[in-house]
């Protein structure tokens, strides 16, 4: 049987499996399957990365799709997207996601921040890049100034690259958003004006 569940993992492209997918794969109860993921674990097949997730041990992985997987649904934004987009050049200590609630984790001494975003404002402007999700630049920065306007994050105009996004698609994302956030941009624009 032991095998029969090696080789089944295997099978699976994804590094992670949540002890629901581990599971549905081994065709168990829910308490076989935590017995049999942690015979997995002590034998160094898998790899327990938090409360009922695993990644395969071997099957490489960036840091970002560890981010997505952590705490799903999750997408990498706010100044971590922006710092990958080459918009603000400081290099965030933190990996920031927005999700549907909000969350902290740490992971070998990595600490991964989900701020809470409504549902109206999380399901669009998202690319997959490689194995991960992440936030296009006009979203990131709209989802920075939306967490800077609730207190949660500071954006400054002079850090940020206003010719790196595209102004089209940022004034079509800003729809939805809270008037707070409009004038925001307005202010950011200005001063990127005023810079040049």
């Amino acid at each position: 049987m032991a095998n029969k569940n090696i080789a089944k993992l295997l099978s699976v492209e994804s590094p992670f499996l949540t002890l629901s997918s581990l599971q549905a794969l081994f065709n168990l109860t829910r308490e076989s399957t935590r017995t049999t993921a942690s015979r997995l674990v002590k034998k160094g097949i898998l790899w327990r990365i938090g409360r009922d997730l695993y990644a395969v041990a071997g099957r490489k992985h960036s840091i970002f799709s560890l981010a997505n997987a952590l705490f799903q649904p999750s997408v990498i934004s706010l100044e971590t997207a922006l710092n990958y987009w080459g918009i603000i050049v400081q290099v965030p200590q933190i990996n920031f996601s927005v999700a549907l609630g909000s969350n902290q984790i740490i992971v070998d001494n990595t600490e991964f921040v989900y701020r809470r975003i409504a549902a109206s404002l999380f399901h669009f402007g998202q690319k997959k890049i490689d194995d991960f999700y992440i936030a296009e630049p006009e979203k990131a920065f709209l989802d920075s100034l939306y967490m800077q306007s609730k207190g949660l994050q500071e954006l400054l105009p002079e850090d940020v690259d206003m010719g790196k996004l595209d102004d089209d698609l940022v004034n079509f994302y800003c729809r939805v958003y809270p008037a707070v956030v409009k004038k925001m941009v307005r202010l950011f624009k200005e001063h990127s004006y005023e810079a040049k």
